[in-house]
């Protein structure tokens, strides 16, 4: 008998005694499905589907046998992130086999959009054995299936745009922005990169407004969910598309990993003015609005005071942008005044949960009233007979240290006579 001829009788063999082994679990386009496990009491998956509809619903589907009457079903499904996995207890009608089905509402108990859904099955049957799926779970990501979306990746780092809304020219521009930002937060922060960053591009801003209001999240431009490693922005594949990228993905970015540096759980000790403020001062095409509206605040002294900024910003859109504005610029007075590692000291003492006022005075020895009274100095237009000095001050200075060295000479001159 050959060699092929004995694999084909074994493999038929193996299949009418049921001993076939079980098929990986395939995910794709939010389905996954597979023939995952069977025991050696005889309960056996057949099938295991999950396929979703963006913000509307999930549909779980099992097919299982049994030697004896399936009675029980337990689904359980949990998102990245999750501590707790969500159970359902499915109605049945007890048999050799069964399929099931659970469809979880979205509408009513929406999920983080574009996160990672675990997935795993109990079973149990009349003669008291039970199967579980769980060493053999499931996933599939839940993305915004309302769209096709093409990509481009470099490493971690991939980029998604919808389909037919951008060209391989639109979707390299901002792979490679994404790419120099990741590179340069990552090295000012001395940080690690997350294993996977990606990166989706809506074509308006009406389309990633629906989907933060059909997953049940408010939103304004752009989103990072660091956690998830997941970038959303609106960016039209339009003339002028490189500037939004230059100021929206290194902002986002920069949420990444700030997350990445001080971990999840000192994450929610960091203050919003210092992660918004980096953010902000990282964009890679500044925003001449944000100097404007400092200005126009500092004249009429309605700027606002940095311990407001220690909590999230307040929804009103011009009292946002301000916050955003003179975020950025605090940051910014920082790096200039103390130095890049000051806000990576920063960073660690709210890791450790030190408070808002706390950590600056920890870190830069001043209070922080203090130092929005130094940030808003630095504000001040000079004088002009001030600007006139600090322009000719370096002349001035060398003027006098030659007088200096004239007195003395003249002095013996005056005694030789």
């Amino acid at each position: 008998m050959t060699r092929l001829s004995t694999l084909l009788l074994t493999a038929i063999l193996a299949l009418a005694l049921g001993f076939w082994p079980a098929s990986p679990a395939v995910a794709a386009s939010g389905i996954a499905a597979g023939s995952i496990a069977a025991d050696a009491a005889g309960i056996t998956v057949i099938q295991s589907t999950a396929q979703h509809s963006f913000a509307q619903q999930i549909r779980f589907t099992l097919q299982a046998t049994s030697d004896t009457e399936i009675t029980q079903v337990y689904l359980f499904f949990r998102a990245a992130g999750d501590e707790m996995a969500k159970p359902v207890i499915l109605d049945i009608e007890p048999a050799r086999e069964i399929s099931a089905e659970y469809v979880h509402e979205l509408r009513l108990s929406p999920l983080p959009p574009f996160t990672t859904i675990t997935f795993w099955w109990e079973i149990k049957d009349a003669a008291g054995n039970s199967l579980t799926t769980a060493g053999e779970s499931q996933q599939f990501e839940y993305t915004d299936n309302r769209f096709q979306w093409e990509q481009l990746n470099a490493n971690e780092l991939t980029v998604h745009w919808i389909e037919g809304h951008g060209d391989p020219v639109f979707g390299q521009a901002a792979l490679d922005i994404a790419r120099a930002s990741v590179d340069d937060v990552s090295a000012e922060l001395r940080t690690s990169v997350p294993a996977s960053i990606d990166v989706y591009i809506y074509d308006a801003q009406h389309n990633l407004d629906a989907a933060m209001v059909l997953s049940g999240r408010e939103w304004v431009g752009g989103q990072a969910h660091p956690e998830l490693g997941v970038i959303l922005v609106a960016i039209p594949p339009e003339e002028g598309y490189t500037s939004r990228m230059m100021r929206d993905l290194p902002h986002e970015i920069t949420h990444l990993l700030v997350y990445q540096t001080v971990t999840p759980a000192g994450y929610r000790y960091v203050p919003e003015w210092l992660d918004e403020g980096l953010a902000t001062a990282n964009e890679r095409l500044p925003t001449p609005e944000y100097a404007v509206a400092i200005e126009e605040a500092r004249t009429q002294g309605q700027l606002l005071h940095l311990e407001d900024l220690c909590v999230p910003f307040p929804p009103d859109p011009q009292t946002a942008f301000l916050a955003y504005a003179q975020s950025g610029s605090v940051v910014q007075f920082i790096r200039e005044q103390y130095g890049v590692e000051e806000i990576r000291h920063l960073l660690t003492a709210y890791a450790d949960g030190t408070s808002c006022i706390g950590g600056v005075q920890k870190v830069l020895n001043v209070n922080l009233s203090g130092l929005e009274t130094a940030w808003r100095t630095s504000l001040e237009p000079q004088a002009p007979w001030r600007a006139l000095v600090d322009q000719v001050g370096v002349w001035v200075g060398l003027w006098l240290l030659s007088l200096l060295g004239i007195v003395p000479m003249i002095g013996r001159l005056r005694h030789r006579r």
